[in-house]
Formats: structure tokens, sequence, C-alpha cells
């Protein structure tokens, strides 16, 4: 399990999710299911970078601010 915080490039809004299995994802609680587009978009990625992730509004770009297991 890894947590990741992301801020988003357009309203400078931070997130924080817990990058969990399937069984154990609940959004509310910030734990964010593997198999996710935004867990995927994650997956492999490092401090610093950017991510645009496709969401049911359209695209949102995020930058990866700290990811810590």
């Amino acid at each position: 399990m890894n947590r990741v915080k992301i801020r988003n490039k357009s309203n400078n809004a931070v997130l924080q999710y817990l990058i969990v299995s399937e069984t154990e994802a609940d959004l509310k609680a910030g734990k964010l299911s593997v198999g996710t587009p935004i867990a995927h978009a994650l997956l492999g990625k490092k401090v610093g970078d950017k991510v645009t992730i496709i969401v049911p509004s359209g695209e949102v770009e995020y930058e990866i601010v700290e990811i810590t297991l």
C-alpha cells in the first residue's frame, strides 16, 4: 500500500489517497482501489511527475506532491 498526495494543476486542490486492493477500497475514507483510472495513472510515477487523469467530466492534470509507504 502506498499513500500518495496529488495537486490539481487547475485549482491547486490537494488530494491524498491510500492505494489499496479492490476489496479494501473506500473512497470516502481516502482508500483508492488499484484498479481505478486514477490509481492506474499514478502507478510507476515519482514525486514531481505530472499525470493527466480522465474522469467523467473530462481530463484533469495533477502533480504528484508526495509518496509514502
